[in-house]
């Protein structure tokens, strides 16, 4: 997710929002400055920290330190007790689905994700499972 082309399209679409007055302060504008949050390491986390891992971009929750903690990475079970995923709200910021842990993470209304077929889907209610577990709560995004 780091890479130039990332970082820079994360830099502009900041620059015009901070030029505009706006704050990045929602999922779908964080997704959108992804490129320059910085890839997940071991270490010391605030509530708030954003890091990129897995193709998807995460917000801690709770504050935690790896040191005492070492479980807490992604691809660990422990990881989903610290750290969400954000949503996009748009087809651009769709990321891959996660599968959902709690209401912190649930999909909302109006949001998009890209579902382990290849297909991008939008939130028509909220939900805490798959399209394959409750296709009535997702709509495939066609363009």
């Amino acid at each position: 997710m780091s890479n130039l082309y990332d970082a820079l399209a994360s830099a502009i679409y900041v620059s015009r929002q901070t030029l505009a007055g706006a704050a990045i302060d929602t999922d779908d504008k964080r997704i959108r400055a992804s490129g320059l949050y910085e890839d997940w390491t071991e270490g010391k986390y605030q509530v708030d920290d954003i890091r990129n891992a897995n193709g998807q971009t995460w917000e801690c929750f709770q504050a935690h330190d790896n040191a005492t903690y070492p479980d807490i990475k992604p691809d660990n079970p422990a990881w989903f007790t610290f750290w969400r995923p954000l949503h996009g709200t748009s087809p651009e910021t769709a990321r891959p689905f996660v599968p959902v842990q709690g209401a912190h993470d649930m999909y909302r209304v109006g949001e998009y994700m890209i579902y382990t077929d290849g297909k991008t889907y939008q939130c028509k209610q909220d939900t805490n499972f798959s399209p394959e577990d409750y296709a009535q709560a997702w709509e495939v995004y066609d363009g």
